[in-house]
Order: C-alpha cells, then sequence, then structure tokens
C-alpha cells in the first residue's frame, strides 16, 4: 500500500492530500539523520509541526508506523499501540481500524 492510499484510507479531513517524510541530511560520521514530517496540500509541502491539529498529528504517527511495520517487520507477529485513538475524532477513529486490520490479517498469513 502506498503512502498515499493509506493517508487517504485512514484520515477523513480533505485538507492535507497525504504525508511524508523528508530527509535534511545526514549528520557526520555518527550517521544520525535530521528528518521532518511534512504534508502535501495541492502543489505545496510544508512541514506539519505548528500546522496541524492534535489529531492530525496522531494519525500521521501511525501510519508512519504502519508504513514501517508494513516495511520492515512482516514477521514480528505484534504491533504495539498505546491508545491509537487518542485526539481522533471518531470518524478518524473509526477509518484507522480498517489499515490495523489489514495488518492484522497480513500477520496471519
Amino acid at each position: 500500500m502506498n503512502r498515499i492510499t493509506l493517508w487517504k484510507q485512514t484520515c477523513r479531513g480533505q485538507d492535507i492530500d497525504y504525508i511524508s517524510i523528508r530527509l535534511d541530511a545526514e549528520c557526520g560520521a555518527t550517521r544520525s539523520y535530521s528528518y521532518e514530517v511534512v504534508m502535501q496540500v495541492g502543489d505545496l509541502e510544508l512541514e506539519m509541526r505548528g500546522r496541524c491539529s492534535a489529531g492530525q498529528k496522531v494519525l500521521a504517527s501511525l501510519i508512519i508506523r504502519l508504513a514501517l511495520a508494513e516495511t520492515f517487520c512482516l514477521n514480528c507477529g505484534i504491533l504495539p499501540l498505546d491508545e491509537p485513538a487518542t485526539n481522533l475524532d471518531v470518524p478518524n477513529a473509526e477509518s484507522l481500524a480498517a489499515p490495523l486490520i489489514s495488518y492484522h490479517g497480513n500477520l496471519q498469513q
């Protein structure tokens, strides 16, 4: 599932087209990375910090975790989430269930 599909499937708002992680730079010999979560709004790419609601932040965080789990943890069997619907309105909390159920189904196979 690609980034646009996962965001559109989960987010019930219409103000953000999709989110992504933008790598700013590799920092020195320690190989630490500087990154930011950005939202695509039409033709604009904007940093999410300071521009979105608490619910949008939670949803973005969960979608990033789902994408990472889908990419790197196909056989791990567990996806820990602590109160995943905190700060989400009812439509977004309900729509979050679909990718979680899909992920759980992929673990069972």
